[in-house]
């Protein structure tokens, strides 16, 4: 009977290995960071270099979708968090063809600007609106994505404003939007003196005349990454400093105001600077996470040595049964890939049943899970395929089952 339950189980795992292959499924781009899909299934795939390609019907189309004013624009060769960073079509994109960008200009400030594309698969830069500029003090946490929430409201992550230690404090100041998740709306009509609107219900629009109005939670470092699922529910991924990498959880009826830690909080660690484990700072638990008002992550994993997060999705669809109701997410700089679920016991929340498939997919970077840059994940407007952006080969490639 142990035979065959030990036979039952192998089978199990190489059926499991098998689902989670990668293909290539396009070539040819230039250090993809994110990926949007149109209303018709078009892919954009955002270039940190400065231009959005489209990918129709599996074909990566010769003309960029738009490029950026090299005027007015600094790339990766500054510093290799700066660039053409994200993408959000406006949730009313089929009728209105409006798209947004976040980019590093010249002076390396962070600019969220509105698009207007002249056809299906072209846009001109001329069209751009700025709706809001971040000056950054550094060159490094650049943040980069934006996405649409279930509300319509546009949330924007900045970073801190870079260096090491966030050493302006940015990210426990109300005072800065640099360290926060911005909720703005670009599609009403803007308030006085701004090219967008505060919404109602952002948590310190009437509370705190100090505290920016644009603030919807605060204390992250550099969020690579945030997606909202179908239940409203926010997953921030949050990229640490020397020992830990982390994802937060926003339950869908948040009120906005959560403070996930930066820089008191290093994941589930106190914050201090260094990476060596024989000097770790004190660890709490979730518990006293709540105590303390901060929201602990529901993930994390230690650096292996270096590290980096890129969020991705948690998956809904039925193509892959091994990731249905999980939440997958990799490491940019050792090539590392875990899935997850959550599970709430005694009103925490936090990760269950944690699984690795770095070796299941190292295969399609060459063998070695070195080899991956994974800068980003995608996903099919069904909800089915899952898609990957490797930074490094310039490739797109998909979970195939």
């Amino acid at each position: 009977m142990r035979t065959l339950l030990a036979l039952t189980v192998a089978a199990s795992l190489a059926s499991l290995a098998n689902a989670q292959q990668l293909e290539p499924w396009v070539t040819g781009l230039d250090r993809p960071v994110d990926i949007a899909f149109d209303h018709e299934g078009r892919a954009l795939v955002v270039e940190q270099t400065g231009a959005v390609r489209m990918i129709v019907d599996g074909v990566l189309l010769d003309a960029p979708f738009i490029e950026a004013d090299k005027s007015n624009f600094t790339d990766h060769r500054s510093n290799w968090e700066r660039g053409m960073l994200g993408i959000a079509l406006d949730p009313g994109y089929a009728e209105n063809q409006k798209f947004y960008l976040y980019y590093t200009d010249k002076d390396g400030s962070t600019i969220t600007s509105r698009f207007t594309a002249a056809s299906p698969t072209s846009a001109d830069w001329d069209t751009q609106e700025v709706i809001l500029k971040i000056k950054q003090p550094y060159g490094n946490h650049n943040g980069g994505c934006i996405r649409f929430g279930p509300d319509g409201m546009l949330y924007i992550g900045p970073g801190d404003g870079g260096a090491g230690n966030d050493p302006h404090g940015n990210g426990q100041s109300l005072k800065t939007m640099l360290g926060k998740l911005l909720r703005i709306d670009v599609t009403g009509e803007p308030d006085e003196g701004l090219a967008y609107a505060i919404p109602a219900g952002n948590p310190y629009q009437a509370d705190d005349d100090d505290a920016r109005d644009e603030i919807w939670a605060y204390g992250l470092r550099n969020p690579w990454k945030f997606e909202f699922d179908s239940k409203g529910r926010l997953w921030i991924a949050d990229v640490g400093q020397n020992r830990f990498e982390y994802v937060h959880l926003q339950p869908a009826d948040s009120t906005g105001g959560e403070n996930y830690g930066w820089n008191i909080m290093e994941g589930l660690g106190e914050f201090r600077p260094g990476r060596n484990k024989r000097e770790d700072p004190p660890r709490l638990d979730r518990a006293e996470h709540t105590n303390r008002g901060l929201q602990s992550p529901v993930f994390e994993y230690r650096h292996h040595p270096i590290g980096s997060i890129t969020g991705g999705f948690f998956y809904e669809g039925d193509s892959y049964p091994w990731l249905r109701g999980r939440y997958i997410c990799a490491d940019f700089m050792s090539g590392r890939v875990w899935s997850f679920r959550v599970r709430t016991r005694d009103g925490i929340t936090a990760a269950d049943d944690i699984a690795e498939h770095t070796d299941a997919v190292k295969s399609t970077f060459g063998g070695k899970g070195s080899g991956m840059t994974i800068s980003g994940f995608g996903l099919s407007p069904d909800g089915q395929t899952l898609y990957v952006l490797d930074h490094k080969s310039g490739r797109v490639l998909r979970f195939m089952e």
